[in-house]
């Protein structure tokens, strides 16, 4: 089959994939947008099957042929969201999909598409995708264990120590007399809040008082956060922080030590950084026992970087 022919009629296998599960959701999306949301069916009624059904359970026959609930679900993984949230819902309607692309599929067949090459180079990409990705899984699951999670956080816990934070206030102006002269009103016992509000240049923390919330010395400039974490629990500075942005005054409202995050408040955090971590090791190992070439496009090879050790 010559390649535009080949490539009209994947078109077409899509299109129908995608035209199918259309028909299917637009039901549902009709009822979310124009009427107030219907329970879902009860299993009673026909046509419809609970997620706790058997997953080998024969749901149609095709030409004699049984076709099982989860060959059902398998064949709608590449669905949209909607159709996979809603699997019990909808499943009537992709039953009907799968014996459609089934017939297609004996179609094709009765004419001898499953022998043309550039479909069977196509057949065997996906097979070594499916494979691949198989593959990959079967190794997690031996890999990301309680002890191999639990490793990875205390790796984490020694890399991040908790750090000091401060909780501050700043009154920020544009010149140091303007500056000494607010230590002179908050020394005669002024409100540092009140004049934070009244004359502080910085209107985001001004409205609250000049409150900057708790912080941790490297998010502020080095001249305010160098006074600020040298100053005791409410101690107000007595000389004026010069910075780039003007001159401040700072009260310091409270200090501590961030606390250690849990494993369960760093878990989604820290499963992603094993699963990150084995893939790289899975492939490094698999490049040193490989011979790799890789072209550019003039076809000379190009330099390779060696795996990381």
């Amino acid at each position: 089959m010559p390649k535009a022919r080949l490539r009209a009629a994947l078109l077409a296998g899509a299109a129908l994939a995608v035209t199918l599960a259309g028909a299917a959701i637009q039901p549902v999306w009709a009822q979310e947008t124009q009427a107030p949301a219907t329970p879902a069916p009860d299993a009673a009624q026909p046509g419809v099957t609970q997620t706790q059904a058997d997953p080998n359970q024969v749901v149609a026959r095709v030409n004699g042929i049984d076709v099982t609930r989860q060959q059902v679900i398998d064949s709608a993984a590449q669905l949209p969201r909607e159709v996979q949230a809603q699997i019990d819902l909808l499943f009537p309607k992709l039953v009907e999909r799968y014996i459609t692309l089934v017939l297609l599929a004996e179609k094709g067949r009765s004419e001898k598409l499953n022998e043309d090459p550039a479909l069977q180079k196509r057949v065997a990409d996906y097979e070594n995708e499916l494979i691949g990705q198989a593959y990959f899984a079967r190794v997690l699951d031996q890999q990301m264990t309680p002890e191999a999670i639990q490793a990875q956080y205390d790796q984490w816990v020694k890399e991040n120590p908790p750090k000091e934070e401060v909780h501050a206030r700043h009154i920020l102006v544009a010149t140091e007399e303007e500056a000494k002269a607010i230590i002179e009103q908050l020394n005669g016992g002024a409100s540092f809040e009140a004049l934070a509000k009244e004359k502080s240049t910085d209107k985001g923390s001004g409205v609250d008082g000049g409150d900057l919330k708790w912080f941790t010395k490297e998010v502020m400039v080095k001249e305010f956060a160098d006074a600020a974490f040298a100053m005791k629990a409410g101690e107000i500075s007595q000389t004026p922080v010069k910075s780039q942005f003007g001159y401040h005054i700072i009260k310091v409202e409270e200090r501590r030590m961030q606390a250690v995050p849990t494993l369960d408040e760093k878990r989604n955090e820290i499963e992603s950084d094993l699963v990150l971590k084995i893939q790289q090791s899975i492939i490094q190992d698999l490049r040193k026992g490989a011979t790799v070439e890789i072209l550019g496009p003039d076809g000379k090879p190009l330099p390779q970087e060696q795996p990381a050790q």
